[in-house]
């Protein structure tokens, strides 16, 4: 009887112990990653020269894949296989923050013209609209992050003036903000080929001072 006196208070103190344990809060590990704008000093005025910061410009739509809609950083493991992280996800989803940075990036690269977002109002005026799919947008277990994305510029009625495609990659740096910052990196190189061709289009689309200023001569025989 004296023994079982004796264990009972002993069981009951490591079971108490024991729930106690397991039911002590787990620390949150979950850390959260969102892009950046392309660095300042990249974002000088196209290579053409044209000035560009009284454009209008609408971005969009972008189709993204579904996949990658979701709160969970994705890793690409194979081809053909994804890894969805337990810990890192991004802090708002990553279509409007990709949306979000392209906007800001061509902004800086463009001298700040106007831009808008897909969708606008019927009779806001844009002089040339982007529109994206994008096919690829993620880091892989081998180090290097990739972007792929084929896109076009329509002038004024819808008028398909330029496209192209871009292949982005980036080695992942060490540190937790790698994959983020090289994601980051490519959406900045995508970015810098959209603004160059509007460069270059508003360069082409711009009548030169000489040519305005050529007058017909008479001809006096």
């Amino acid at each position: 009887m004296t023994m079982k006196r004796t264990l009972l208070p002993v069981m009951l103190g490591l079971w108490y112990a024991a729930g106690c344990t397991f039911m002590a809060p787990q620390p949150d590990l979950t850390q959260y990653f969102i892009l950046s704008p392309a660095e300042a000093d990249s974002g000088a005025a196209p290579a053409s020269g044209a000035s560009t910061s009284s454009l209008s410009i609408g971005v969009g739509p972008i189709q993204f894949p579904d996949y990658l809609k979701r709160p969970w950083v994705v890793t690409r493991a194979a081809s053909n296989r994804l890894v969805i992280s337990d810990v890192n996800r991004w802090a708002e989803p990553l279509d409007r923050n990709f949306e979000g940075v392209l906007c800001q990036n061509l902004s800086q690269m463009l001298g700040r013209p106007k831009i808008v977002t897909y969708p606008w109002y019927a009779d806001t005026h844009v002089d040339y609209q982007i529109q994206l799919w994008v096919s690829r947008f993620e880091t892989s277990e081998d180090g290097h992050s990739r972007l792929s994305a084929y896109w076009v510029i329509d002038g004024r009625g819808g008028v398909e003036l330029a496209s192209g495609q871009t292949d982005a990659s980036s080695p992942v740096q060490a540190g937790e903000d790698g994959p983020s910052a090289a994601l980051s990196r490519d959406l900045g190189e995508l970015s810098r080929q959209i603004a160059d061709r509007i460069g270059e289009l508003g360069a082409a689309q711009k009548p030169s001072a000489a040519r305005l200023g050529t007058q017909v001569q008479p001809d006096h025989g």
